[in-house]
């Protein structure tokens, strides 16, 4: 299990860089709660707004610092990220640590609920 998250978390990184939606919805709850670095709190269709209109490119995207804590058909993955790019033509970088929770749902996994805070 552990392997298949650690794949699933590859292919989210790849898929915030590359802005792929497509990816993205698959991956990301229907019903996701997200607590952004600002305490905000945002649906699923909130967190991919940006990415729909162009105004958010990730440009670099650094994991570091990685745990994975297991509970049955559940998985918390706490990682520290460097992160650079452009919101709203305005240059941008920060370090944030991300808890992310994966549930197993029919065989596929999904991201529940998400938060980030500086670090």
């Amino acid at each position: 299990m552990e392997s298949e998250i650690l794949k699933l978390e590859a292919q989210l990184i790849a898929a915030i860089l590359n802005s792929d939606l497509k990816v993205l919805d698959q991956l990301l709850h229907d019903e996701l709660i997200f607590v952004n670095h600002l305490g905000m709190v945002l649906s699923k269709k909130e967190d991919l707004a940006p990415h729909i209109s162009g105004d958010l490119k990730i440009t670099e995207l650094v994991a570091s610092d990685q745990q994975l804590h297991i509970f049955g058909d559940t998985c918390a993955v706490v990682v520290a990220k460097e992160i650079r790019g452009i919101y709203l033509n305005q240059p941008f970088e920060s370090r944030v640590k991300f808890t992310r929770v994966w549930k197993l749902f029919n065989g596929d996994w999904k991201v529940i609920t998400a938060s980030s805070v500086p670090c």
